[in-house]
């Protein structure tokens, strides 16, 4: 199930089974708290987490109003807002968007590859969201308007606290106490929520946006190598300097109804590395007690 190596698998062994009939929310919440603040000793880091049910808001929070850098996260944004506006109209997202090579930047191993340098919409999204190709990032910034459109359409989904200042790669800098570019586990909770289960797009830009999220091919050390057996997840990730990893996304289970979690991680050590194996082992355990 885990398959990423011995430090994956020594940070996802040994958690509790879901919680029996007999716990209430209180001992859920107790053993979450007392979890994941272990995990936080453990590795020195910050960790802030949202989740619940569509309707219950939030079923479980740690951290949930904190203030985290955004780094990837707000692909997803980008590519609902064009859905939101498009999400009919065959011709747009067949529109080809011509880039220069000056305009590749790092960790942008589908826009690189192309030799034409020309790509469609959908196929800019689908680096965007499956592959967090930062050059399509941008190319998609583009079309929105540039980065203060995304705090704006997080405003209008009822996320208050989540904002976008730069461009790739520099939004990925996650200077300690830097507001810019940063959001918070209940907002990204109550953004992938509203655009992945809720009414922010209409039925196929739903599909579209479901679609791609959930054929996610960078979330294999993080969230998805906690999602229990016949489970489904629609995620997106993020990783910036100061040991920054984010996962957010929706799970299906096999029997009941879907859960929306969001994970967001921080350091103050310019030196930390990025922590997959504790993102996972969060998924694991916030799956554990309430799928």
């Amino acid at each position: 199930m885990f398959g990423a190596g011995g430090v994956l698998a020594a940070a996802v062994a040994g958690t509790a089974g879901p919680a029996s009939a007999a716990s209430g929310p209180g001992d859920v919440r107790q053993r979450l708290d007392t979890a994941l603040s272990g995990l936080e000793s453990a590795h020195g880091l910050t960790i802030g987490v949202s989740a619940g049910r569509l309707g219950q808001r939030p079923a479980y929070a740690y951290r949930g109003e904190n203030t985290f850098p955004m780094c990837s996260l707000f692909k997803t944004l980008a590519v609902a807002r064009l859905l939101r506006d498009h999400a009919y109209d065959d011709g747009f997202w067949q529109r080809r968007i011509s880039f220069r090579k000056n305009q590749i930047v790092r960790d942008s191993v589908i826009c690189a590859a192309d030799k034409d340098r020309n790509m469609s919409v959908e196929e800019l999204a689908d680096a965007a969201l499956r592959f967090s190709d930062n050059t399509a990032g941008n190319l998609l910034l583009e079309l929105i308007g540039g980065p203060p459109e995304i705090g704006a359409y997080a405003r209008s989904l009822g996320a208050l606290s989540t904002r976008l200042d730069r461009w790739e790669p520099e939004l990925n800098e996650a200077l300690p106490g830097d507001v810019r570019d940063t959001s918070t586990p209940s907002d990204i909770h109550t953004l992938y929520e509203a655009l992945l289960l809720g009414d922010a797009l209409d039925t196929l830009g739903q599909a579209r946006l479901r679609g791609w999220m959930l054929r996610n091919a960078t979330s294999g050390e993080r969230l998805r190598a906690a999602v229990p057996p016949g489970a489904e997840l629609a995620d997106k990730t993020g990783a910036g300097s100061y040991g920054v990893v984010n996962d957010a996304g929706v799970v299906w289970p096999e029997d009941g109804p879907p859960l929306t979690l969001a994970v967001m991680t921080r350091t103050s050590r310019p030196d930390a590395v990025n922590n997959n194996a504790v993102v996972a082992r969060v998924g694991q355990l916030v799956f554990g007690e309430l799928l």
